[in-house]
């Protein structure tokens, strides 16, 4: 039976990787325990292999899941990669104490939020930048949450892109995978976050049913993603951020936001704000 060009492809990618790794097919065949002649058949297109038999050679290969899942597939199988990641998920995972640590040690702000958007730790200089002392105020998780805070003047008025960043929060609600939020019928979370969020100022509360309608329902965002701030510290002047949001605690569904400066007068404002916010009071 004539096979495609995708199943072409699979046996020039073990070959490739057999002999980038200098294994003979005798010494492949013979850690991936299967025979000689099953492997050359395999490469020369003679044979198609059961994806147990497949598994069992790129096994012997130790290749990484990506180069693994590729071959896998263009032979025809589903890929595997959720199979091989490490299952010890809670030692490789960060805790929040870990995470908190971690970006502790940040010249730039960052935070650790959970799933649903509650920041549950923020180093020096994002509390700087915000003005706040996490240790005083903002103690309840739901209040903490983005989402709650979004109308709050003491963030809204110093974000100069107010509805760009509020959308990238509304989608990130709008798409959650458990329950995909709905303003009209919130869940019992969503809905105490959305009663933070009225009691902010009525000009921002008035712009949310457009920025909830156009924020995507669909389209997910990735383990890694970004959305931009722009911000305008009193007394110091505007700083731009790029966002980066990255997984910190698969396990406990943590979230590192990294607030990077874009250009260098935004590091320069931001070194102004945290040397400000670490003055003693009255100098």
């Amino acid at each position: 039976m004539q096979r495609d060009s995708t199943d072409t492809n699979w046996r020039e990618q073990l070959r490739d990787a057999r002999k980038r790794l200098k294994l003979t097919q005798e010494q492949l065949a013979e850690r991936a325990g299967i025979s000689v002649g099953a492997l050359r058949g395999y490469e020369g297109g003679r044979r198609h292999p059961r994806k147990e038999h497949l598994s069992q050679i790129i096994g012997a290969l130790q290749l990484d899941r990506g180069w693994r899942n590729r071959i896998l597939f263009a032979a025809g199988f589903a890929p595997d990669g959720v199979e091989m990641r490490p299952q010890d998920i809670d030692e490789w995972s960060l805790t929040p104490e870990e995470a908190a640590a971690e970006v502790a040690a940040y010249g730039w702000p960052a935070f650790i939020a959970s799933e649903r958007g509650e920041v549950m730790s923020a180093n020096a200089a994002a509390q700087a930048v915000w003005s706040v002392d996490m240790t005083k105020e903002f103690l309840d998780p739901v209040e903490r949450n983005l989402f709650s805070i979004a109308s709050l003047p003491r963030f809204a008025d110093r974000c100069a892109n107010w509805d760009e960043a509020m959308a990238a929060i509304a989608r990130m609600f709008k798409t959650f995978h458990r329950t995909q939020e709905q303003v009209e019928a919130p869940s019992p979370y969503f809905a105490a976050v959305l009663e933070h969020f009225l009691k902010g100022d009525p000009r921002y509360v008035a712009r949310l049913g457009k920025i909830w309608e156009d924020a995507p329902a669909h389209h997910r965002y990735k383990i890694r993603w970004n959305y931009p701030i722009v911000w305008d510290q009193p007394g110091i002047g505007r700083m731009t951020f790029r966002c980066l949001i990255s997984t910190g605690g698969e396990l406990n569904g943590l979230a590192i936001h990294d607030w990077i400066p874009v250009d260098s007068r935004s590091w320069i404002l931001l070194e102004e704000a945290t040397r400000a916010d670490a003055a003693p009071p009255g100098r």
